[in-house]
């Protein structure tokens, strides 16, 4: 889910992945295979493990030019799950964003 504060300009992005992830690689993203970074999971509830990151306007530009997004997490150091998402609309979407 991607949003933006109320009380400010901050774009956000929130992820709920399963339960069972390594915590401390936290959420991977890449787009179109360029890394645009990772992000800790803050919490864990009984419906999985919550990753939250503000968008600087690069990785927002990458999102907007991408074709494909991947989210990354792990269930062991070496065995990485990629989770692939289209961005097919997301500029139309982001550009309507309040």
């Amino acid at each position: 889910m991607i949003y933006r504060t109320l009380k400010s300009d901050k774009t956000l992005l929130r992820a709920v992945v399963p339960l069972g992830v390594l915590l401390p690689k936290g959420l991977v993203l890449r787009i179109d295979k360029e890394s645009a970074g990772a992000t800790p999971f803050v919490r864990c509830t009984k419906n999985g493990c919550v990753a939250e990151a503000v968008l600087k306007e690069r990785e927002i530009d990458l999102l907007k030019k991408g074709e494909t997004a991947l989210f990354v997490i792990y269930e062991t150091i070496g065995a990485g799950i990629g989770i692939p998402m289209s961005l097919e609309g997301f500029t139309d979407c982001y550009t309507h964003l309040k």
